[in-house]
């Protein structure tokens, strides 16, 4: 959930986006976000992508929801 914090917050820094760290963290972090990229307001370059969002969003409810229920379902 921090890294696609993260990666949200180094996109709006070109240079710092280009760097190999940050290649990682894309890396690690698309396999998340592509499923949510098509939800975007907008078009063109103005488009606002919302998949960071969206994608912290489930993990959370992923987190605070559904495992919990898993456990007690199994405990």
């Amino acid at each position: 959930m921090y890294a696609i914090v993260f990666r949200a917050l180094i996109s709006w820094i070109p240079p710092v986006a280009n760097h190999p760290a940050a290649r990682i963290l894309y890396d690690v972090t698309d396999p998340l976000l592509k499923p949510f990229q098509r939800f975007q307001l907008g078009g063109g370059a103005f488009g606002v992508d919302l998949s960071p969002i969206l994608a912290y969003f489930t993990l959370y409810l992923i987190k605070g929801l559904i495992l919990p229920a898993l456990f007690n379902a199994i405990m």
